[in-house]
């Protein structure tokens, strides 16, 4: 029987695994929900000692939606402004495309054939309708996430009673101990994010600035803002600056320079301080943040790009305090967190 043991646990996994993907529109909700609670909860439980908790709830919803709500018009406003103006300078854009199609069919690459057989009207329309379908996707994943929140948010105090009245103690201390350990590490992972989300903005602000690239305020909250995506949004963050440079000034060696210095920034903010500064705060080790990140972005994408960390660390706090399971919160990195907690 205890031969068969890591095959169940292999099988289970898997089996969990599909279940998330296939369940996607519900679980993924729930889980952003669950990861606005461990932020969202601790200043609803110090509004409700002062001030009745339907009022503590409101101020909390208003709190998190308005944090939400400034994050995201300053991104839109920074995507807006350098969209704008892309597209006051299309036909420049287009001279450069001809000219890059020249350069490429006098060497024996037609791309007018390549454009026209793969970008067409038809394309275009199917683009559009994917982008005006996923824009209605993404309201209702906020809206269901929202509802989720606000149940959270009402129901935490009557499930914590729930859970204490179990049988079974030891199932109680983990449920409860696991939530409260999740959550604590929560907000400690995001203060690092944002943190260097914060230098990496910075950064690529005054080297915009110092090398006159236009927009130089924008391009610094889109590498903040992108940087709360790890590796996609970092990647985004360094092409889009060094193809606007191209476009703009025409000049490929600068061009080059920009991406160079915007990739050196990343890598050191992105790859070499961030895994190991989370790693060491949450005991997680950067392998298993690297392939949480790329699991989670397979089975939910963009969103699982975002959520991926958050759940490992979830799976690590609760594994470490479960007896049967605190093997696998070794293997992740949290074997010397689990030595040095008293009781465990």
């Amino acid at each position: 029987m205890a031969s068969s043991r890591p095959s169940l646990v292999l099988l289970a996994t898997l089996a969990a695994l599909w279940t998330a993907k296939a369940a996607a529109p519900f679980l993924a909700p729930l889980t952003l929900a669950m990861f606005i609670l461990a932020f969202a909860w601790p200043v609803q439980s110090f509004l409700q000692e002062r001030v009745p908790k339907i009022i503590a709830l409101v101020l909390t919803l208003a709190l998190v939606l308005g944090v939400m709500l400034v994050l995201g018009l300053l991104a839109l406003w920074a995507f807006g402004a350098v969209w704008q103006a892309i597209s006051s300078n299309a036909a420049r854009y287009q001279l450069l495309y001809q000219s890059a199609a020249d350069w490429l069919e006098g060497h024996g690459i037609v791309m007018a054939g390549i454009w026209a057989d793969n970008i067409n009207v038809n394309w275009l329309l199917r683009m559009t309708q994917q982008i005006v379908s996923r824009m209605s996707q993404t309201m209702s994943f906020w809206i269901v996430a929202i509802a989720y929140l606000v149940t959270g948010l009402v129901e935490v105090e009557r499930v914590k009673h729930n859970v204490r009245g179990l049988s079974d103690p030891a199932v109680s201390e983990i449920i409860i101990g696991g939530f409260g350990e999740t959550a604590r590490k929560l907000r400690r992972y995001m203060w690092v994010r944002t943190v260097i989300s914060m230098f990496t903005g910075v950064a690529i602000g005054v080297f915009a600035l110092a090398t006159q690239i236009p927009f130089a305020v924008e391009w610094g909250v889109i590498g903040f803002a992108l940087n709360f995506i790890p590796f996609i949004g970092p990647l985004i963050a360094t092409t889009l600056p060094s193809l606007f440079v191209l476009a703009h000034l025409g000049d490929p060696g600068f061009a080059l320079m920009v991406f160079a210095c915007l990739s050196i920034v990343q890598f050191l903010s992105g790859n070499y301080i961030e895994p190991r500064v989370s790693g060491d705060a949450l005991q997680l080790s950067p392998f298993v943040i690297l392939v949480a990140i790329f699991l989670w972005t397979f089975i939910w994408g963009i969103y699982g790009t975002f959520i991926g960390v958050p759940i490992a660390i979830a799976v690590a706090a609760f594994t470490s305090r479960a007896p049967a399971m605190r093997w696998l919160s070794q293997l992740m990195g949290g074997g010397e967190a689990l030595e040095k907690r008293p009781g465990a």
